[in-house]
């Protein structure tokens, strides 16, 4: 009997923790990290135990919250599936769109903001390099651990995937994400993107390709 409320009991415990996440999204885009527990507790519709009962503090909320968001550029299991194959200029487009895509939505516009507040934290905590290791450090790394695959594979010839895989991401957006970031235009259209992501991996292999003089 004990054990089948626990197992009922789970679900529920699931709910109010995603509510919670959801909660501390909202308000962190919003307010600021400056938003408290009870805050937090108060938006998710749970008690400020329950908040507690789920994360270590706020630092440990945040991170989970920054983890999470960061799965929006590529899951783990999708991005092994890509690594798993023969790296083609395809599989480059497909990081690409996931990656620029993500990048170019709105609510990245909060998350700088966020950011920004972040770093005046940075003398009493290590939030804003974990920030930046979850989120924007976490797709350099899974775009250069793509692209030394595509150099085991013959696709490209370099000797500095980081650099290559710096360039390749300002090829897809360039300015443009400043732009969106600044307000002065509107995100871009899906059919954009995929011009923009297209045009940038060819530009990338008629310079990385193999035979291309560097």
């Amino acid at each position: 009997m004990d054990q089948k409320k626990r197992r009922r009991g789970r679900p529920r415990d699931a709910s109010k923790k995603a509510a919670v996440l959801e909660a501390a999204r909202r308000l962190l885009l919003t307010s600021g990290p400056d938003v408290t527990i009870d805050e937090i507790a108060a938006e998710a519709g749970v008690s400020k135990s329950t908040v507690y009962a789920n994360f270590a503090g706020k630092e440990d909320l945040v991170e989970a919250v920054i983890r999470r968001e960061a799965e929006g550029t590529i899951a783990e299991a999708d991005f092994a599936s890509l690594v798993d194959e023969i790296v083609t200029a395809e599989t480059l487009v497909s990081f690409g769109l996931r990656y620029a895509g993500f990048v170019n939505n709105l609510d990245l516009v909060g998350w700088d903001r966020v950011i920004a507040s972040l770093e005046a934290e940075a003398a009493r905590s290590d939030l804003p390099g974990r920030f930046f290791e979850l989120g924007p450090g976490r797709a350099q790394r899974l775009l250069e651990t793509l692209l030394d695959k595509a150099l085991a594979d013959g696709l490209i010839q370099t000797t500095d995937t980081r650099l290559a895989a710096d360039q390749l991401t300002g090829l897809w957006l360039g300015f443009a994400n400043l732009e969106v970031k600044l307000g002065v235009r509107k995100p871009l259209a899906e059919a954009e993107l995929q011009v923009r992501v297209r045009a940038g991996v060819e530009i990338f292999l008629n310079y990385y390709g193999p035979g291309a003089v560097i």
